[in-house]
This record gives C-alpha cells, structure tokens and sequence, in this order.
C-alpha cells in the first residue's frame, strides 16, 4: 500500500515504523503527492541491503538505496521532472537522504556508522513542497 503526505510526515513515518505502530493518515488533496508511482522494490540482500526504484507514469524516475556495507543511504533522481526522491532509514533521529530542491540528475549519500547487524526499516518518496510525496511501503533492512 503507497501513502501520500507532507515532506515532514515521512520523516515522522520512521518514527511509527519503527516502533512497530500501524497508523492511518489523511492528506489533503495539497500533500496528495505525485500520481503514477510505481515502486519496484528488490530483495533484502544478505548483508541487510536493499534498493527501491521509482517509476513515475512508466518512466524510471531514479531509486533509493540502502547500502549496509558502509552503513550508507543513498537517493538517485534521474528524471527533470520537477520532483525529488527522499530515501528514509528508521534511525533515531530518522536518517535522509534526498534530491529535493537539485536538478537532475542529482545523487545523494548520507553515512554514518550504525551498531551491526541491527534491524531497521526503510523507504523512499518522491514528490516536491507544493504537491507532497508518494512513499512507498516500509520494508526491513540491517546495518
């Protein structure tokens, strides 16, 4: 099941996600996010990594990436059509990596160290300010 919401909300979402909470939310048709997104998500690989592609209206758009070697999250735009992708990770404070705001193609990383072999969840969005983002579900990963 995708959602829609605010920018904010996603980084809220990690939160819910990783305290194991199922929770509804409403957009208003202003945070409704881009339609036509299709997420193809590969499989968790053995050492916890995980990549999510986005598709916008059946054009490959770009991905996020979770890379547990390295402990790094990756977000990839590679379509100018005026929307970013934001990949998500459920640390605390919830870890981002996004092309928002830049032109494509335009390729994000953000690293830093995480305790091994800890489970985490993970997401990706695209969307902008003005018409919300479109997420994808929340899957599991390990650092």
């Amino acid at each position: 099941m995708k959602i829609s919401l605010g920018k904010n909300s996603a980084k809220v979402l990690g939160t819910v996600a990783a305290a194991g909470l199922i929770m509804a939310m409403g957009a208003g048709p202003a945070a409704a996010g881009p339609s036509g997104v299709r997420f193809d998500v590969g499989p968790k690989l053995s050492d916890g990594s995980r990549e999510i592609d986005v598709y916008l209206n059946n054009r490959y758009a770009g991905y996020g990436k979770w890379t547990a070697n390295g402990d790094t999250l990756t977000a990839h735009d590679s379509l100018g059509d005026g929307y970013g992708i934001g990949a998500y990770l459920s640390t605390s404070p919830v870890r981002e990596a996004d092309t928002f705001g830049k032109s494509s193609p335009f390729t994000r990383n953000v690293g830093g160290n995480l305790t091994e072999d800890k489970a985490y969840s993970f997401w990706v969005c695209i969307g902008n300010n003005s018409s919300g983002l479109t997420c994808s579900d929340v899957y599991p990963v390990t650092a």
